[in-house]
């Protein structure tokens, strides 16, 4: 569960459709309930109580158009970072996704101490870069 206060339209989470886990987009927020639109294209109201946050995994990072760094001037000796743009995530240990640096214009940082989720991510992008974080398209094949 992610407390109401947290979400944010744009935000990405899992919800549940047809006994479904599904991931879907915040697309509004009111009177204590949330609008998600999952990826079928269907918008469904839940309770806060019904929104769960989507682990940050290499996947999710991808997703949302970081690239995998593990040149150690960026990722340091024994660490992996992802990188899009200006904005650096750098795992010091590689082995350990509890601890985060959030690097930006080489002069905003941010230390995280638990693992991060995709919305959380969503949210300290903007705060630094002033920019939203949007998953990227998918290409049709």
């Amino acid at each position: 569960m992610i407390p109401y206060k947290e979400l944010q339209v744009g935000d990405w989470v899992y919800v549940e459709v047809d006994e479904v886990r599904l991931e879907g987009q915040v697309e509004e927020l009111a009177d204590g309930q949330v609008c998600v639109r999952t990826n079928e294209d269907n918008l469904y109201w839940y309770e806060p109580s019904e929104i769960d946050p989507i682990p940050l995994t290499e996947e999710q990072l991808f997703s949302f158009g970081f690239e995998k760094n593990e040149n150690p001037d960026i990722a340091g000796p024994n660490g992996v970072a992802y990188v899009k743009g200006p904005f650096i995530i750098r795992y010091p240990d590689k082995h350990n996704r509890a601890h985060c640096l959030l690097l930006c214009h080489g002069e905003h940082s941010r230390e995280i101490e638990h693992p991060l989720t995709a919305h959380e991510l969503q949210h300290h992008y903007h705060g630094m870069t002033k920019i939203l974080l949007e998953k990227e398209e998918k290409e049709a094949s």
